[in-house]
């Protein structure tokens, strides 16, 4: 019976130790990860890039409130 428990927690132990050391590797691995980052640094992209074409097309954007009665509006 001593021999059952002594077993039983030496499983236990060394699956401890094994998933004690998995999540240090994990969070190393993930510790680089900064989905902020990323997502301003895409939303950066996209941003000037239009800014970049509506300077060459010399256009003004306008914003609207969504559903707005004003579809367009003229360049004057």
């Amino acid at each position: 019976m001593v021999s059952v428990l002594l077993f039983t927690a030496l499983i236990v132990v060394v699956i401890f130790f094994y998933m004690n050391r998995k999540v240090k590797r994990d969070r190393q691995k993930s510790a680089d990860l900064n989905s902020v980052r990323d997502y301003h640094a895409s939303y950066d992209r996209i941003r000037t890039h239009k800014n970049v074409r509506d300077r060459q097309n010399n256009y003004q954007t306008y914003v609207t409130k969504y559903n707005s009665t004003e579809d367009y509006r003229e360049k004057r």
